[in-house]
């Protein structure tokens, strides 16, 4: 291990094989049980981990930055890996990914019949000249009547995470993040309230509509939440639509630092 530390997993050449395959990390944060019999110990930077042949093993690096350098003796291609064969359906060639790319908008198809320039006009856009407070400003104005301050969903941004996935999912992804690099503890499951939290002071440096904040506030009640915002309209619908909240926002860019002044 030439940096940082790993976690090892060991458990003896007599033991049936386990499925599925998963990353040695899910069993230290608990979401996979251990299976009978396992054996665990902590390899610093410096140290060596030799085991025989066939002992199964699976590893977690422990810190965000971790080196190491491993192999392993005789012929790998007699292994019995039991992975999932890779389906060769796939082209690869240069012409196939250009279709892609065309397919998926990043070039322009040359199939596509050609938008004529003359058609196009100065008000067919609304133009900002850099003045993202105003275009913050305008998508408040448009969406207002839409948003619920009472449901979280109707006022959060929905990161593209897939069709099964909530629009909130990228807060408990954040949130599980946090308790596994900074906390250093076993994430809580996604709508558990946090009953003894570790008190943090979060920063939202672009909190928007203040679903992210609002989110945390009531999920980690411990926790001290502060949020900047650049848009008055976005600012305004956090003073005076929001329910009550202790979370902090101001009228500022991410950049700028924290203070007094517009407190919500």
């Amino acid at each position: 291990q030439v940096s940082g530390s790993r976690l090892w997993y060991f458990l003896p050449p007599d033991t049936p094989k386990v499925k599925p395959k998963v990353n040695g990390c899910e069993y230290l944060y608990g979401r996979v049980p251990l299976p009978s019999g396992t054996t665990a110990c902590v390899q610093e930077a410096g140290e060596v981990m030799y085991f025989p042949s066939k002992w199964l093993h699976s590893t977690c690096a422990l810190e965000p930055w971790s080196v190491g350098i491993g192999g392993q003796g005789g012929s790998p291609n007699v292994y019995d890996q039991g992975f999932e064969q890779l389906l060769s359906k796939h082209d690869a060639s240069e012409a196939a990914q250009k279709d892609k790319m065309e397919e998926c908008g990043v070039f322009k198809s040359e199939k596509q019949t050609p938008v004529k320039e003359d058609n196009i006009t100065e008000k067919d856009w609304k133009w900002f000249d850099g003045n993202l407070n105003e275009y913050y400003n305008k998508l408040e104005r448009d969406e207002h009547e839409k948003r619920d301050p009472n449901v979280i969903t109707s006022y959060a941004v929905h990161r593209w995470m897939g069709p099964e996935k909530k629009t909130l999912t990228h807060y408990q992804l954040v949130r599980e993040a946090i308790y596994e690099h900074v906390i250093r503890r076993f994430p809580p499951s996604a709508e558990t309230v946090a009953g003894d939290g570790v008190a943090l002071r979060v920063f939202d440096a672009g909190c928007g509509l203040g679903a992210g904040l609002m989110w945390f506030e009531q999920h980690e009640p411990s926790w001290e939440l502060v949020g900047h915002t650049i848009s008055e309209d976005q600012y305004n619908w956090i003073v005076n639509d929001l329910p009550e909240h202790r979370f902090t926002a101001y009228l500022r860019t991410y950049d700028e630092p924290l203070g007094d002044g517009g407190i919500v």
